[in-house]
């Protein structure tokens, strides 16, 4: 059984916004923001509505107040959250992974619905919303990570990129 080992609320600031700012549903939502703000401040300048420039002004605040909110102050108010601020081991091998030294039954690779991955972590996806990270730096070398992707492969395709 192989053992990583790293400092959980360290790097769950970093893990949040990748997850924000790689997912289509923020995407989609900033770009839709983006395009009704637009829409708003053309009619405005066709029109000369007030209105109108209300609405695209409100539109722009709710927007930076989501982007403020998802990547620095969710990220923050997660990062210090004191039940992470620990080193959490994690032991995997062929059957799966245990992320509690205290759990009996490791879990098995399978019950990942989908495994994302960018340059620094790994995140093993357990529905829609749970997910597990796993920091790329912790691996001990370079075989270990080989290991751990070969295991992972073997029941799920480790996607990169935008997650959908």
């Amino acid at each position: 059984m192989e053992t990583i080992s790293f400092h959980y609320g360290r790097h769950i600031p970093k893990v949040a916004r990748a997850l924000y700012f790689h997912s289509w549903k923020s995407i989609l939502t900033i770009a839709v923001q983006v395009v009704f703000i637009a829409v708003c401040m053309v009619l405005y300048i066709r029109n000369d509505s007030l209105i109108l420039l209300g609405i695209a002004i409100t539109l722009v605040l709710t927007t930076l107040m989501s982007l403020v909110m998802r990547t620095l102050l969710l990220p923050r108010i997660l990062g210090s959250d004191t039940r992470y601020n620990k080193e959490y081991e994690y032991r995997f091998d062929a059957e799966g992974i245990r992320f509690d030294s205290e759990q009996v039954q490791p879990v098995g690779w399978g019950s990942f619905t989908r495994v994302w991955e960018n340059k620094n972590y790994y995140l093993l996806f357990q529905g829609q919303q749970n997910y597990w990270f796993i920091a790329k730096q912790s691996f001990q070398d370079a075989a270990q990570e080989d290991r751990f992707r070969a295991f992972v492969s073997d029941h799920q395709k480790i996607g990169s990129g935008v997650i959908w």
